[in-house]
């Protein structure tokens, strides 16, 4: 067991474990819907205004008619998620419908609000299908935050999707309310490009050394998980973790100008700047070149002009078939 834990325990329940985030108000609505129906029916005006406004993320399914198709399906999934989301029903309440806008002769809609973020996100049973699959898919993409406090409920839903992780290091929740402000338009404008997570170090002790960031005193921090492709690329801890810095890294990222971390890569970076560079008669020394074969090794070549090295163009690129040479300002492809 980690600490601190929390656990609800109810008469005639087994004890539920709060497993969101260490902050009051997240706390706050977990209590809230684990003492409430799920869904809840919902029949007066003055009751769907509150429960709209009533948890970080609540869903009201709105069903002109019967549908007890859509409605069990429904109900599972609220029985499913019942720990993390609210759910609600209206079911033939003309008044609230029209408050709605949904159409009488339609097979319904479901609704997604995001009070802290002012989101509405809408499934319309008419242009959708409405199984299971489809209503769980949507409950997991529409209640994705536009930056998700991490927690151990949502961290492996996170990863199913495959898009790329940011992760944002701070130790105290002020701290992680500053980062969520200065990163919150560049995450809403990739919303859908890469998933934006705050986490609190102390709740995932491990997840810093595993994404390469070795200091954990130090922060803010951060990293990209390029999931597809399993690959981590740890924000250098050294330098000042601002917006204009985050992005012109990530911008070198995605132009492959930035190497993947893996475990122990920083140790042979130390070892190699350890060892001089070796060089031809004269002082050549090494340029440096890397070079891409076929199945994507790389090794490093020393390339020079004699005593002169580089200068006024007097080295030579050797002619390696298969192989691609990149040179700062050359491009050469022998194949």
């Amino acid at each position: 067991m980690t600490f601190p834990s929390i656990f609800l325990v109810q008469a005639d329940n087994p004890p539920v474990k709060y497993l969101g985030p260490l902050l009051s108000e997240s706390f706050k609505y977990f209590l809230s819907r684990s003492t409430r129906l799920q869904p809840t029916s919902i029949t007066q005006l003055d009751d769907l205004i509150k429960f709209k406004t009533s948890d970080e993320t609540v869903f009201v399914l709105y069903l002109p008619q019967p549908d007890q198709y859509i409605l069990s399906a429904y109900e599972d999934l609220a029985q499913k998620y019942k720990h993390e989301f609210s759910f609600g029903v209206v079911a033939g309440v003309d008044e609230l419908l029209e408050k709605e806008r949904v159409d009488s002769g339609s097979k319904g809609v479901l609704m997604a609000y995001k009070p802290l973020e002012g989101e509405t996100v809408k499934l319309d049973f008419e242009k959708a299908n409405s199984g299971v699959d489809e209503i769980e898919k949507f409950i997991k993409q529409s209640s994705r935050p536009i930056i998700t406090e991490l927690s151990p409920w949502n961290h492996p839903r996170l990863l199913e999707p495959g898009k790329p992780l940011v992760y944002l290091f701070a130790p105290t929740a002020s701290a992680r309310h500053d980062l969520r402000k200065q990163f919150l338009r560049f995450a809403k404008d990739y919303y859908h490009q890469f998933v934006s997570l705050l986490v609190d170090p102390f709740l995932f002790p491990d997840l810093m050394p595993e994404l390469g960031l070795l200091d954990k005193t130090s922060f803010p921090a951060g990293a990209v998980h390029l999931v597809s492709e399993d690959k981590i690329f740890p924000y250098p801890q050294t330098e000042k973790m601002t917006l204009g810095k985050v992005q012109g890294w990530g911008m070198r990222i995605w132009q492959g100008d930035v190497e993947p971390w893996t475990p122990g890569s920083e140790k042979k970076k130390k070892e190699e700047k350890k060892t001089p560079g070796g060089g031809g008669g004269g002082g050549g020394g090494d340029s440096g070149i890397r070079i891409q074969g076929k199945v994507g090794t790389k090794r490093k070549v020393t390339v020079g002009g004699g005593a002169g090295g580089w200068g006024k163009g007097k080295g030579k690129v050797p002619n390696i078939p298969g192989v691609k040479i990149n040179i700062p300002g050359v491009m050469r492809d022998e194949l």
